[in-house]
């Protein structure tokens, strides 16, 4: 019997045979169709009903650890889908959730039962909750919020997939306080097995986890973040730094983040970042990064010193391949520490199929 806030699938083939299918019609289609100007399609939907993102992908992961030892090797699957209902024409009130695959706090695969680990095939309610605009310079989130980084990937700041139930207020009034945007955070982030949003909301009276935020755009060139964060009894200050350098040819943009956790157990973090957009189909990413404690940033980025490279090519509107390499250098905490991390993601972009042939 499934709980509340699950759905299930029938396991691996039935992911394999969608992924043959849905490849098979985006190949055909893109060589087939011819993109013709039409109105929105049911404007009576859009009206009630925002679909932000809708996807699905499969990965291969292997991992070996620092004593040379197969830790993963296995095929995992994702679904994200994420959407709003909007109690006015212009989304001033509206009620946000996202759906996901991942059965814990930085978790957003599940198992195929191909390799190592069992069969997993829950999707999870992991966000919902009440955004507010009632001036336009004011943004009040209450509920189970997703993480703010700002700049900060989830190399140094949190994982994607963590979650918060409380509140968040954002300001965005530039010309009157110079940031584009000033975040407030409070809330609870805890219940690291439970992403069940559902389960969760008993906590929105406690609070462990605060956050000061500020973010810029100081020009086309440059932008900018810097927050402090408490979290549970931990003093925590990111800042990070965007700079787009095209006239690098080798990197359109350099990205530097980290980290200084202040108490208890002092320590330091960073990332350095080059990203490159070779062609409309074709994106690179690479960099190094250095992670002293544990923390609930990626799972990819454990503690030690890693340099990483990746890539997505995208085959057609909505398919889209990515293979990832993360390699730590120099010594590791432990032997059963990550030493060599491969991944091969396959994604299917199921609004843009829904956008291309006008079906939303």
């Amino acid at each position: 019997m499934l709980r509340k806030g699950y759905c299930r699938v029938t396991g691996p083939r039935l992911i394999a045979l969608v992924f043959t299918i849905l490849f098979a019609a985006s190949t055909y289609t893109a060589q087939t169709a011819k993109a013709t100007p039409t109105p929105q399609p049911h404007p009576e939907v859009h009206r009630w009903f925002e679909v932000e993102s809708l996807s699905i992908s499969t990965r291969y992961r292997y991992i070996g650890n620092a004593a040379g030892q197969t830790t993963n090797n296995q095929q995992q699957w994702q679904f994200l889908g994420r959407g709003r209902f909007k109690f006015d024409r212009k989304a001033k009130y509206s009620v946000v959730t996202q759906l996901g695959t991942g059965n814990n706090i930085t978790a957003g695969w599940n198992n195929t039962g191909w390799g190592t680990g069992d069969l997993q095939t829950n999707i999870f309610v992991k966000h919902l909750y009440f955004d507010a605009k009632p001036v336009k310079p004011i943004e009040i989130q209450f509920g189970g919020i997703p993480i703010n980084n700002g700049e900060n990937t989830e190399i140094t700041g949190y994982d994607n997939d963590v979650y918060v139930m409380g509140e968040r207020v954002v300001i965005r009034a530039p010309k009157q306080l110079w940031f584009d945007e000033i975040s407030l955070s409070n809330g609870y982030l805890g219940d690291l097995t439970r992403p069940n949003v559902f389960r969760r909301f008993k906590h929105l009276d406690r609070s462990n986890y605060h956050q000061f935020l500020v973010r810029k755009k100081v020009n086309s060139r440059v932008s900018f973040s810097a927050d402090y964060t408490f979290e549970s009894g931990i003093d925590t200050l990111r800042q990070a730094i965007k700079v787009n350098t095209k006239e690098l040819k080798f990197a359109d943009s350099l990205t530097f983040e980290n980290y200084q956790r202040l108490d208890p157990n002092a320590g330091y973090g960073f990332a350095i970042d080059g990203s490159k957009h070779v062609s409309s189909r074709v994106d690179l990413t690479g960099g190094f990064t250095k992670i002293s404690h544990v923390i609930f940033n990626g799972d990819r980025y454990q503690r030690g010193e890693r340099f990483y490279f990746g890539a997505i090519f995208k085959l057609n509107r909505e398919f889209s391949i990515a293979p990832v390499i993360i390699q730590a250098v120099g010594p590791v905490p432990t032997a059963v520490s990550p030493r060599t991390r491969f991944e091969f993601i396959a994604s299917y972009n199921i609004l843009d199929a829904f956008h291309h042939h006008h079906i939303y």
